[in-house]
């Protein structure tokens, strides 16, 4: 018998070493293969099964969830992801379960659950009327906490210092406020007319510019006079940057928070990622402060969003610099892309739908008529403009996915069981989309809104909620705080636009083009890049446009004129 090798006679699959060293490499036994499949399997899988149902909120915990809201079945482990991470079918997904599991249902993704308000009465009774519970916001572990530092607004959870960020921008965005910013969003309407008039081509481009330059004149008071302009480049790649993890379930560690705790090599190195979208965008929102302060203080600032708030003494309400930066950046993220997505996605639909486009010029020339523009003071007497706005917004909410909000108390709603810190979404699509109020939902109806004469910050706290116009700008405390200053921008613009221009299908070789109507990748509800035809509707309208542009355009500083 080998010394350095005793093999037990009564059992043959055990084998033990002396010295920790084989004598003869080849015989390894089914003993061996159970102990290393032990080693590196099973213990591993044991452990991760025993993480996940201590992490996992779950019936033997908590029989409650016996009452949980119906909801589709999903897989082991990761639950309903796979549907929702496929947000171009997300409408089509949330229709199919409002009409299967009713106006309040339960899908589960990872460890979270999702409790969807599919029902104007489910979003008054809790996002309303419950907002002090229904207001936060779920741990976001990349978004929130490293490529945001804690400090936006929109991933912060409810608590003192989201109490304190609200009530600034509320205070700085309400409607006595917006109408402060009416000069700057009339100037960029003006150019907005001379860019389609000059070079309609690029009218995606030009939305975009008029976005951006609206948006960061009001925040910081610096004006953008064209789309290749160094600053509205650098805001919108931290625009960018953002689209690339705040969707849901674009990074697993905002879907199973806990995995935070395991290497993040694992898991897309996330927080890697997180750390270069903080290096990116952080010095971007601090040189913006930095800079409007030396202008305030040397007595140089124009009137804008971040002159009033810096004058308010940010630090006495207890917020550092880098909150003070955020705050204001928050803004511009808020504010750029969304305006711009809806004008474009206006143009799509008037490119659609030439009837929306003749009935609202028949209504533009009964008012306004050929010799002047459309005016603020116009707007109650333009009820098919406001009407084409609203339907605008019904038909093409902000984002894929829903308004998430995150409730802090265990609550019970009709039965049924709400967990503490359940992501609890405003489910848009079935509310926008609710066939019996909504006769044809899928067609561009603007007519539909006749009799809605006001704008939407009037029907959000309406007391039928059954008669509130749309619920794209959100609910509760957490509805969008810039409500005013883009529905002033949606009705300048649409009015205008249709006062001056015509807009139909692009011929080639005698062949209409119709577009898709396709949205790009990402969380976002903005238009694919397509081709119209924008043509100016009489010398006289052209003439106008010239003239208005020409005379605003002297009285800007050389660094701001187009040209």
């Amino acid at each position: 018998m080998n010394p350095a090798r005793v093999a037990s006679t009564s059992d043959s699959s055990t084998t033990l070493w002396k010295l920790g060293q084989y004598q003869n490499p080849i015989a390894v036994t089914f003993g061996d293969l159970d102990l290393l499949l032990c080693c590196f399997v099973i213990a591993p899988s044991t452990l991760i099964l025993a993480f996940y149902f201590w992490t996992t909120p779950n019936v033997l915990k908590d029989r409650r969830r016996w009452h949980l809201p119906p909801g589709p079945p999903g897989l082991p482990f990761i639950g309903n992801i796979l549907d929702l991470s496929d947000g171009e079918r997300m409408r089509e997904k949330a229709l199919a379960w409002t009409k299967k599991y009713g106006h309040v249902f339960h899908t589960k993704v990872g460890g979270a659950d999702y409790i969807w308000l599919s029902s104007p009465k489910a979003v008054r009774d809790l996002m309303d009327k419950k907002s002090a519970i229904y207001s936060s916001r779920p741990p976001a572990p990349l978004a929130g906490d490293v490529a945001s530092a804690g400090r936006r607004q929109l991933f912060m959870a409810y608590g003192p210092r989201y109490r304190t960020v609200r009530k600034i921008s509320h205070a700085l965005l309400n409607i006595t406020q917006s109408t402060k910013y009416q000069p700057v969003q009339d100037l960029e309407s003006k150019q907005l007319l001379y860019d389609l008039l000059h070079d309609p081509e690029h009218f995606y481009d030009h939305n975009r510019r008029y976005s951006a330059g609206v948006i960061i004149s009001i925040t910081y008071g610096h004006r953008i006079p064209n789309w290749d302009n160094a600053l509205a480049r650098s805001v919108y790649k931290v625009v960018n940057n953002m689209q690339n993890y705040a969707s849901p379930g674009a990074w697993m560690v905002d879907t199973f928070p806990s995995l935070q705790n395991f290497p993040e090599i694992f898991f897309g190195n996330w927080r890697t990622f997180g750390k270069k979208c903080f290096e990116h965008d952080s010095p971007i929102y601090l040189g913006l402060w930095g800079n409007l302060k030396k202008e305030v203080d040397t007595g140089k600032a124009k009137d804008c969003f971040c002159k009033d708030f810096y004058e308010s003494n940010p630090e006495k309400q207890g917020l550092d610099t880098l909150q003070a930066a955020y705050q204001c950046g928050g803004l511009v993220e808020a504010g750029s892309e969304t305006t711009s997505a809806f004008l474009n996605t206006f143009l799509l639909f008037a490119t659609i739908h030439p009837e929306v486009v003749q009935n609202g010029q028949e209504e533009l020339d009964r008012v306004v008529g050929s010799e002047r523009y459309p005016t603020w003071e116009d707007a109650p007497n333009l009820p098919y403009i406001r009407a084409i706005i609203k339907e605008l917004l019904r038909i093409r909410p902000p984002n894929k996915i829903g308004m998430q909000h995150s409730t802090t108390e265990d609550d019970w709603y009709e039965g049924m069981f709400i967990p503490k810190g359940s992501l609890v979404m405003l489910n848009w699509w079935a509310i926008n989309y609710d066939p019996e109020r909504w006769e044809s939902p899928y067609e561009f109806k603007p007519e539909r809104y006749l009799g809605y004469d006001l704008p939407a910050a009037a029907y959000l706290n309406v007391a039928d909620p059954n008669q509130r116009d749309h619920v794209s700008y959100g609910a509760g405390r957490r509805v969008c705080p810039g409500i005013h200053v883009a529905e002033n921008s949606l009705y300048l613009n649409i009015s205008r636009i249709l006062w001056g221009f015509n807009i139909k299908k692009k011929q080639v070789n005698g062949k209409e083009i119709t577009p898709s109507g396709d949205m790009v990748p990402g969380w976002m509800c903005i238009p694919q890049p397509f081709e119209c035809a924008i043509e100016v509707r009489s010398a006289k309208h052209a003439k106008i446009i010239e003239c208005i542009w020409a005379e605003a355009e002297a009285e800007l500083e050389p660094e701001e004129k187009l040209s």
